[in-house]
């Protein structure tokens, strides 16, 4: 059974969309003892691919505050981290914070009312595994207030469960700025298309220009072929990145010969698209790329057509944001 990161009905042009890729707000737990220090965690995306010949990542935020009329001293906050994540980056709106330090973040004194913001980026194993973040904010009592914190200080601890799965028809993983990475449907880069699943979809993102959330699926739309064009069956291929893209994104795509009309040649080879599924136009592209790095005014283009020796079609669409395809 596939996962769907997102169901799709389509009536009359109108869609209804439902699912996402993070774990949603929760209640923070709070310190049962001293000042009343609280935090929550959040990890996106909640199920993740592994990593392979690229690296795939989850971003997880935290905030702390003190919603008690006492003051903390001596704050600190450190991430555990199970299941094979490996901590690549972490911020604090207060204080400081390093990889390598125990505790990871500094926090000092936390007045009442006092917020912060701390957020970390683990990298995902390359195994399938059932993975925890953990954030745990140590305090003192602010009538201890001196250079050394206390041998028995209060805590609260956060914990954000992240599932790590092989790609069956769906994939996401979180981006961080000027990542390199390639996500799939396919349980690996060396899977081909057949008849029980006849549709590979990848996405390239050779340099994010921001950080961002990059999700793909397959999904079935109910939108008809346009006149004079020879459509594949089959399902859509849907890409969630937001962004814009510099060099563009690449998505190679394969469709089983189970898809593929007879009548379809390389040269009548043309790719349905668009944007979205609400106020925007389905295009049919056709026009080659110039190059391997096409320029900005040639997209979005085709690359790489081809009718492979067991009837497969292939064919890798160049094009500066996502959308859906087929």
């Amino acid at each position: 059974m596939r996962l769907r990161w997102l169901v799709l009905l389509v009536f009359a042009g109108a869609a209804l969309f439902i699912g996402g890729t993070g774990s949603g707000a929760i209640t923070p737990d709070c310190s049962t003892s001293g000042p009343r220090i609280c935090a929550d965690l959040v990890g996106t995306p909640a199920i993740v691919a592994p990593s392979g010949d690229t690296p795939h990542y989850v971003n997880y935020v935290s905030h702390v505050s003190n919603e008690g009329n006492q003051s903390a001293t001596h704050t600190t906050a450190d991430i555990d981290l199970s299941g094979g994540l490996v901590l690549v980056s972490v911020t604090s709106s207060l204080g400081t914070c390093s990889v390598d330090a125990h505790p990871t973040c500094t926090l000092g004194r936390f007045a009442s009312g006092a917020k912060a913001t701390i957020e970390f980026v683990a990298r995902a194993p390359e195994i399938e595994s059932d993975a925890t973040a953990s954030l745990t904010v140590s305090f003192d009592e602010v009538t201890n207030d001196g250079p050394p914190s206390d041998p028995k200080q209060d805590s609260v601890t956060a914990s954000e469960n992240t599932t790590v799965q092989v790609p069956d028809g769906s994939a996401a993983t979180f981006v961080p700025e000027g990542a390199s990475l390639t996500l799939s449907t396919a349980p690996s880069d060396s899977a081909v298309a057949t008849a029980t699943d006849p549709l590979i979809g990848q996405a390239v993102i050779t340099t994010s220009p921001i950080d961002t959330t990059a999700s793909i699926d397959e999904v079935t739309l109910a939108i008809p072929c346009p006149k004079k064009v020879i459509c594949r069956s089959g399902d859509w291929f849907h890409a969630d990145i937001p962004g814009t893209f510099d060099p563009p994104l690449a998505f190679p795509l394969r469709w089983d010969a189970t898809l593929v009309p007879t009548s379809l040649t390389v040269k009548k080879f043309a790719l349905l698209y668009t944007e979205c599924l609400t106020g925007c136009k389905l295009q049919i592209i056709s026009a080659k790329c110039s190059s391997p790095t096409p320029a900005a005014n040639e997209l979005p283009c085709l690359t790489g057509v081809a009718r492979l020796a067991d009837g497969d079609f292939v064919a890798i669409l160049k094009n500066n944001h996502n959308g859906y395809m087929k």
